[in-house]
């Protein structure tokens, strides 16, 4: 095999845009909707959790089966790109549904609508994220290729929440005389959904056809030493829970990923309830955490160079999480100024961009640590595997949607949440609970699965000799 040719800056833009989708999708789906369906609905949280959890499950074989095909199938678009170019519309369509039930569901006609949508949704999600991201490893070969190509993914993913942020509270929950905090007013869901979907389905047309070229360049590349016949998908996660690499990173990024989604979905109910900020406060404190992630991830690849991988995540990941946290705690020992929110906001949106400031290694590091693990996989086992190791991280991530809100709903119901009331009417012993579950307990949990992580033995030093190994290989 021949050295791998660097990324021009068109195909890594081409490719960072497509993930503008699943910020789209992200900021719809884990920010809104758990809010939508208790909070404005009225559906209980239970009810709630138990949709997302069981929708999830579907996840835990769609999103592997679908890496396996994308990994094996031969077109003349390549691998990756025909489900690129299927995926927008039926996603666009489902997403527009779960957010458009129909007036007059009972409680468990609410359930079901959530639960097929949900489903729905998320398999056609997981028809253009499964690809794409094993896309980023057939396209970059380079180690630090790979942090950069991370890197724009992730950029273009918080371009995406950032501005589902702002079009949601400037456009759709703008207070009115009927609706104070226009996020309760169940007439701005639709319209917002729709306007998702037009954004997110561009973003993935667009991308497809800016790196198809260097995709199908790439697919003749990655030929190796000959072809090897596709393994059977039971056989790939048989060997990749017998890799070290993989199942402790599958472990530590699942449970990391299900605390964050516990927070995104309580994230509306502690801005509304907790803090008690108005629409435009709850869209600059949720934007700054955006906007901070957005500017770390720039810093991500020159201080990837110096440190490994492992270490540069795991001390992003808690710093991000025990900063978010602080203001809980400065709230709680009467520091913060809970009441002036003019004083509050500016306050609340600096701990918040400093957290995202430091998360954001946490969520480029990822992506390029999982096309080391493919590497690792081809050279102890033989195949290329991206779109399997793409398919169970993308089974993590929308895990956090999945049992972050299962977990979300069953507190809710546990504490005794009221639904669908104003802030002033939740007493102080409620919040208090719900900020307790948000913050620390997140912080506590999100140290255990930092822990595993600090095993994981992929290092840059070794993945140097796998490229090694590899190279030689397809050059006898």
């Amino acid at each position: 095999m021949t050295g791998p040719s660097r990324l021009s800056l068109r195909v890594k833009l081409s490719y960072g845009l497509g993930e503008m989708a699943e910020g789209v999708k992200s900021a719809a789906l884990e920010t809104f909707l758990f809010f939508y369906y208790v909070q404005v609905l009225g559906l209980s949280g239970s009810l709630t959790g138990l949709a997302l959890l069981v929708a999830v499950l579907i996840d835990a074989v769609s999103d592997p089966l679908i890496g396996h095909l994308s990994d094996n199938l031969r077109s003349p678009l390549g691998r990756r790109h025909p489900f690129l170019y299927l995926a927008p519309l039926p996603l666009g369509l489902s997403m527009v549904l779960l957010f458009a039930p129909p007036n007059g569901l009972s409680q468990g006609g609410l359930f079901v609508w959530l639960l097929g949508f949900t489903a729905v949704s998320r398999l056609m999600q997981s028809c253009y994220f499964v690809p794409h991201m094993a896309l980023g490893a057939d396209l970059a070969q380079d180690y630090g290729d790979r942090v950069a190509v991370s890197g724009w993914r992730n950029a273009f993913a918080y371009l995406g929440r950032l501005l589902v942020l702002g079009v949601a509270f400037s456009i759709f929950f703008r207070p009115s005389e009927a609706y104070p905090d226009g996020q309760l007013d169940a007439s701005a869901y639709a319209p917002l959904a729709m306007t998702c979907a037009a954004i997110a389905g561009s973003a993935i047309l667009l991308s497809a056809i800016g790196t198809q070229r260097r995709a199908i360049a790439m697919d003749a590349e990655l030929g190796r030493s000959g072809e090897r016949p596709p393994a059977r998908l039971l056989g790939h996660i048989a060997n990749a829970f017998r890799l070290r690499a993989f199942t402790i990173f599958f472990i530590a990024n699942l449970v990391s990923y299900v605390l964050s989604g516990v927070q995104a979905a309580l994230s509306i109910h502690m801005m509304t309830y907790y803090w008690r900020l108005p629409p435009q406060g709850i869209q600059w404190v949720l934007s700054a955490l955006t906007i901070g992630v957005l500017v770390g991830s720039l810093f991500v690849r020159p201080v990837a160079e110096r440190w490994d991988k492992k270490q540069l995540l795991v001390a992003s990941v808690v710093a991000s999480v025990a900063i978010a946290t602080l203001p809980i705690f400065l709230a709680e020992a009467g520091i913060l100024p809970l009441h002036d929110k003019d004083r509050l906001i500016p306050i609340l949106f600096g701990f918040l961009f400093l957290a995202g400031l430091s998360g954001g290694a946490a969520l480029v590091l990822p992506g390029a640590m999982l096309a080391d693990i493919a590497d690792a996989y081809e050279h102890r086992f033989g195949g290329r595997i991206e779109g399997f190791v793409y398919g169970a991280s993308a089974f993590t991530r929308k895990a956090a949607l999945g049992f972050g809100g299962a977990i979300s709903g069953f507190a809710l119901d546990l504490i005794r949440f009221p639904r669908g009331v104003s802030p002033t009417d939740v007493d102080r012993s409620t919040v208090l609970d719900l900020a307790l579950l948000y913050g620390p307990a997140m912080l506590a949990l999100t140290i255990v699965a930092m822990a595993i992580m600090w095993r994981y033995p992929l290092s840059r030093k070794r993945h140097e000799e796998i490229m090694r190994d590899l190279s030689s290989a397809g050059n006898p």
